[in-house]
């Protein structure tokens, strides 16, 4: 079966422009697992793509694609209407084809059976109001000019659409007239002229999977569906389309839509690249920032506001400070470090039986919470750095992020933090560390109670999961 995938960049660079990702890196990553799992089950997977399109995933990131078509500018279209590049490639396949988005992970190859049908999408979906307020503003709109049945099919209670992550099938005549439907669509209502404020209108699901679906059903054409039923058109969850916990289980993933910028997704995502393709998330990064330096200009506080800098006089002028510093660190030790924190996470709970060190990550610094502050300031410092209401804070902890322009924070209690003190500049067993937290908190080493014990432990534990101590039987960097 021919694969082929659109990358559109509508004259964005691909290396600064996220495309709907909250950074533009999980863009770049998703366009990798995408072309490599579509790769692992298919010989022929060809990408159409503009120059920006090829600069990036082909001569930056050498993705493994079999076909490279430069087909496209930054002017076919405008920007908000950028499903019609896909549109475009479906009208240009003489052969059988599916068509795969670039937030599309196949798990597994699609059973012969739904790939080679004459029509095949990756599900129908079962509008809801969501879709329904959609279309309602297009048969609003008095300078928008329909074909009767799509009036028709746009005024069902449940509006027809299949969802196109994935989309192809051996009747082109079909497929193609689809396609000069959409055209029609976007030439006689003028969408790619934004002298018109029709052309404003969001109406991506509307001439791509809508008009698909309602033609279609006119007809009485078949789609086969690569999921097997129906779904919500709110009905793409996490845990079905987006659990990389459970990547091979599933048949694919789907990253569509808010997903991509959920953090506990995001997180997600980027330990399984960091697990899985480690060498491709260094070339992403090296592409992004060719310096290879953390970028202190840009930097930010990903999980805080200005409510720290409000309550902890001192602060902002303790981050410009490190902001500095943090620049002369290597993006090539931070993925390195990253890549470790992913691999070894699962082994802390093994770190007693084995002979495991540990170290400070790179670039750490921590500034100390006041003694003076207020409880009421205190509490706001808790809820912003997401601890529990009863969290014995004491000083907060920052290092540079992998994600370049950033600084990770985690808070810290007194024990944590004469923790990091000892451990500081050097590499140390976690049995001696944990016989040094011991002695700290009981003074002596004899007949130490279990319960101190566990909180010794739990305390490394804490520092490892955190990202401020790095594990492993031996550090060679």
């Amino acid at each position: 079966m021919r694969i082929v995938q659109t990358f559109w960049s509508a004259g964005y660079d691909p290396l600064e422009n996220s495309f709907g990702w909250s950074r533009p890196e999980y863009n770049l990553m998703s366009w990798t697992l995408s072309c490599l799992s579509l790769r692992k089950y298919y010989d022929e997977v060809a990408l159409y793509t503009d120059i920006q399109g090829k600069r990036v995933l082909i001569d930056m990131l050498h993705l493994p694609y079999t076909e490279v078509h430069v087909v496209y500018d930054a002017m076919l279209c405008l920007p908000q209407h950028w499903a019609y590049a896909k549109i475009k490639t479906y009208s240009m396949q003489t052969k059988p084809f599916l068509h795969v988005d670039g937030d599309v992970f196949l798990t597994q190859p699609i059973p012969e059976g739904i790939i080679s049908a004459p029509l095949v999408a990756q599900n129908r979906e079962i509008g809801t109001m969501y879709y329904k307020y959609m279309m309602d503003r297009i048969l609003q709109e008095p300078a928008i000019k329909l074909p009767q049945y799509i009036e028709d099919g746009l005024k069902e209670e449940s509006i027809s659409s299949h969802n196109m992550g994935l989309f192809g099938g051996s009747d082109l005549q079909f497929i193609h007239q689809y396609c000069q439907e959409v055209i029609r669509f976007m030439d006689d209502n003028k969408m790619n002229d934004s002298r018109y404020s029709q052309s404003f209108i969001d109406c991506n699901v509307f001439f791509e999977q809508v008009i698909f679906a309602v033609l279609s059903d006119f007809h009485k054409r078949e789609v086969a569906s690569i999921m097997g039923r129906a779904i919500c058109d709110e009905g793409y969850t996490k845990q079905e389309f987006c659990n990389f916990s459970n990547f091979g289980n599933d048949k694919l993933l789907h990253l569509l839509g808010g997903h991509k910028r959920n953090p506990q997704i995001i997180n997600s995502f980027e330990r399984f690249m960091l697990t899985h393709y480690p060498n491709h998330v260094k070339r992403i990064f090296e592409s992004i920032n060719p310096k290879n330096k953390f970028n202190s200009l840009a930097c930010g506080l990903a999980p805080i506001n200005n409510i720290i800098y409000n309550v902890l006089p001192g602060f902002e002028r303790f981050i410009v400070k490190k902001m500095s510093s943090a620049a002369t660190v290597n993006v090539d030790v931070m993925l390195q470090e990253g890549i470790l924190k992913v691999l070894t996470s699962p082994l802390t709970d093994e770190m007693e039986e084995c002979d495991f060190y540990v170290k400070c990550t790179t670039g750490l610094s921590v500034f100390e919470v006041p003694m003076n502050i207020s409880e009421n300031n205190k509490d706001a410092l808790r809820k912003e750095l997401r601890c529990e209401c009863n969290f014995p804070l004491s000083h907060i902890a920052i290092y540079p992020s992998l994600r370049q322009d950033r600084l990770d924070v985690v808070p810290l209690d007194s024990t944590s933090f004469r923790t990091l003190s000892y451990v500081r500049n050097t590499i140390i067993r976690v049995s001696e560390l944990k016989k040094w937290i011991i002695m700290d908190i009981c003074h002596h080493s004899r007949n130490v109670p279990e319960p101190f014990r566990r909180f010794a432990y739990q305390n490394i534990k804490y520092l490892i999961n955190s990202g401020l101590l790095l594990v492993n039987k031996q550090f060679n960097y």
